[in-house]
């Protein structure tokens, strides 16, 4: 591996995924645990194979990151603790997180742990990044929206690592800012569970599309600029995939990386036909790009030719691929957004005279693939494609370590004090010591040097424990023990040793946020994009816009201090700074709101400043953490259920918001949806729209969120600070005042009954 290039970070759903990606290539794999992982569905692995799994990748000089990157609830947080004790002990080379709990968490408990922040924290300018830097991180996960101007912009000057994407899978939404699955199935992209609602069909303007389906990212052209932008990762996504995609995508990055690309169009070709949907370098170098692909869904593989023709049960094309008998096929069809496939179990070429049936076809002939019987009319000049490999299957081999080979254990010293009288036996490690007597009498050993031996074997057999003999230290005169006394002393010295460590790191507590009062009165504020008089609210949060002064000045008028103004949750990189003059310019209004870390650097100093949904409190701990950075009060998530919210109530009192009323963004995006219009319905006849704010898209449910039916409830339970959000649809002084009246306004509770998944 050159030192000098990025790091190739490869994906490991499972252990045989994190075999084959250092197999062929890649510096460093990051691997879930089954728990507390943004791909929950992914196999991911054991702390006993994670172990083995570190011991090897150290082995060959390489390294380990762990994901836990999802959102945890305030129930869950007593076994997140317990898990990052486990990652501490692994030895894991970095942890990729997205909840600011758990950011507290290792920062108080386990100082040791290097924090890297995930994608799902939306940094996309270098105040985001430089926020996470000032609280300890190592690395940052760069937006996938980001260009390259910019990737190096935040790369130069950060002053901490960055990580880019450079294959793979790609989300419509800007990562973590997507409730789509959670707020119409329960299953939330923040907490693993995404049911990919953006890949199926909507109908719009009386056509059916995939508007929001998005190729697949892949910069190998632009693999040299990245090398210029000072970038300190290039991540391949994909813990999902098969171990052979893994292997394919690795080999290919780590052969461009070197210098060794002598096919890329074939290597390229290999990966498609393991997994391919048509690609694109997404903003890298042109914002003017289309992304989305409307038109097909899923796998599709390696174009490989054309339908010439169809004689009987046969098809006939000229292939650019060689062929093998029970490789995969698929074929277009038109007005579909999926192809017909069928297995290539009989093959033969076009122009034998006697039909002769073969195993194998070359590349650039013309040749005849059997069809099922019950295959579907194919048209001329649709597209074939190879969607399974056996070449490429056996091209990618590899061998996993011996299970046990590379069991980690962790250095550990033994002192021992002769005396004729006894022994005195000190095992220390990780600044902890345990010491056994070994009474007596003992004789003076007749032959020196074999008793030193017989001492080095015996407390050198630690077997199956976690500790390996590092350092032994014989003290005094060399003394005669038999070997059985030996060993039961190891042992017991061992099992007292390992106990006072384990007591030792016992599970922390967890911080409580400092107790708020309960307010007698009720507290109502209103956010919006513009200004709006609106009489009976306690406050008034603007969302702010250097290009519309005017509505600051209005709000500032008619509001006073009962105005609260808000930062954009995406600010792009080049815009911060005419946010950063807006800020500066009403220097002495304290009251703010941000939505996103980037927005917190912009604010630093701040003496009232709350935190919006997205930037997300779903346990205490995050609470406090947002706190420590100047937060006081924090808007509770949309996509959060009862029981959760009831919790962070009774934890956070005053300083909780709730959210009571809003058209939630369902999906922020940087790429414009391919549709013929704004209005579109799913399979299920649920209605959405589109709205363009700036340089994004935001993907809106007609029906609203609505818990103004459980006002009673929450009331009951503590809450006393609630927030209507009207920064997206129709709002008018008559709705705030129904609901601020107690009135009922239908909408759907997302997951407040049913429960977040």
């Amino acid at each position: 591996m050159n030192d000098s290039l990025p790091e190739l970070l490869a994906p490991a759903g499972t252990p045989d995924a994190a075999w084959a990606a250092l197999a062929y290539g890649a510096d460093a794999v990051y691997v879930g645990l089954p728990r507390f992982s943004a791909r929950a569905e992914a196999g991911n692995v054991t702390p006993e194979l994670l172990d083995e799994l570190i011991g090897y990748a150290h082995h060959l000089g390489r390294r380990v990151y762990i994901t836990f990157n999802t959102l945890v609830q305030q129930h869950e947080l007593n076994e997140a603790l317990e898990m990052l004790g486990q990652i501490r002990d692994l030895n894991a080379d970095g942890v990729i997180v997205q909840d600011m709990g758990m950011v507290h968490l290792i920062r108080r408990h386990f100082p040791q742990i290097r924090l890297h922040a995930s994608t799902q924290m939306a940094v996309h300018n270098l105040a985001g990044a430089q926020q996470l830097a000032s609280l300890g991180f190592k690395r940052v996960v760069l937006a996938r929206e980001l260009g390259l101007k910019a990737i190096e912009h935040i790369s130069r000057h950060c002053g901490i690592e960055t990580e880019t994407f450079i294959h793979g899978a790609l989300c419509y939404s800007y990562s973590g800012l997507c409730l789509f699955s959670s707020h119409l199935l329960g299953r939330s992209g923040n907490r693993g569970r995404c049911a990919y609602c953006c890949r199926q069909a909507f109908e719009s303007g009386g056509e059916k599309s995939l508007p929001f389906s998005m190729k697949d990212f892949a910069a190998a052209d632009h693999l040299d600029d990245l090398l210029r932008t000072g970038v300190a990762s290039l991540k391949i996504e994909g813990r999902m995939k098969s171990p052979l995609y893994v292997a394919a995508v690795s080999d290919f990055y780590r052969k461009a990386l070197d210098g060794n690309l002598t096919d890329p169009e074939l290597l390229l070709s290999d990966i498609q036909t393991i997994f391919g949907r048509p690609s694109t370098d997404l903003y890298l170098d042109n914002e003017q790009n289309t992304p989305v692909d409307p038109v097909n869904d899923g796998h599709r593989g390696a174009q490989i030719g054309a339908v010439r023709k169809v004689l009987g049960p046969w098809l006939i094309l000229h292939s650019n691929r060689a062929l093998q008998k029970h490789d995969g096929l698929k074929v277009e069809m038109p007005g579909q957004t999926s192809a017909y496939g069928f297995a290539a179990d009989q093959m033969r070429l076009a122009s034998d005279p006697d039909g002769k049936r073969r195993f194998e076809l070359p590349a650039n002939a013309e040749i005849a693939l059997k069809l099922p019987p019950d295959h579907p009319g194919l048209g001329k000049g649709a597209a074939v494609y190879c969607s399974y490999s056996q070449a490429v299957r056996q091209r990618y081999e590899f061998t996993a370590p011996r299970p046990g080979q590379f069991r980690q254990r962790r250095p550990l010293k033994v002192d021992i004090f002769q005396t004729l009288e006894k022994l005195r036996i000190t095992a220390s490690a990780d600044g902890m010591q345990r010491e056994l007597i070994l009474d007596g009498p003992f004789e003076p050993a007749k032959n020196p040097e074999k008793s030193t031996t017989a001492f080095q074997k015996a407390f050198g057999k630690l077997g199956d424990t976690d500790w390996r003999l590092d350092q032994l230290t014989l003290n005094g005169p060399v003394v005669f023990v038999p070997v059985s006394a030996l060993n039961d002393a190891r042992r017991r010295l061992i099992a007292d040793f390992s106990s006072e460590v384990s007591s030792a790191r016992k599970r922390p507590h967890l911080g409580r946020f400092p107790a708020q009062p309960i307010s007698e009165t009720v507290f109502w504020s209103v956010k919006l994009r513009v200004f709006h008089p609106l009489e009976a609210i306690d406050e008034f949060v603007l969302e702010v816009d250097p290009a519309r002064p005017e509505d600051l000045e209005k709000a500032q008028e008619f509001y006073g201090d009962r105005l609260r103004l808000a930062l954009p949750v995406v600010i792009r990189d080049e815009d911060v700074e005419a946010y950063r003059v807006l800020t500066d310019t009403v220097s002495g209004h304290q009251k703010w709101e941000a939505a996103n870390v980037g927005a917190l650097n912009l604010l630093c100093g701040k003496k009232d400043v709350s935190a919006d949904w997205s930037l997300y409190t779903l346990n205490s701990q995050a609470a406090l953490e947002w706190n420590g950075q100047g937060v006081e009060h924090f808007v509770l998530s949309p996509e959060d259920d009862a029981e959760n919210l009831f919790s962070l109530i009774e934890e956070l009192g005053d300083a909780a918001i709730v959210p009571v009323f809003q058209h939630t963004p369902l999906m922020i995006s940087a790429t414009r949806p391919e549709a013929s219009g704004s209005a579109l319905a799913d399979r299920s006849h649920r209605t959405f729209r589109v709205e363009q704010t700036g340089h994004e898209f935001v993907l809106l449910n007609e029906e609203p969120f609505s818990l103004t039916d459980h006002l009673t409830e929450l009331k009951e339970r503590g809450a006393r600070h609630f927030r209507i959000d009207l920064c997206y649809g129709e709002y008018s002084a008559d709705l705030v005042q129904k609901i601020i009246s107690g009135g009922s306004v239908p909408g759907s509770s997302a997951n407040f009954l049913r429960g977040l998944l």
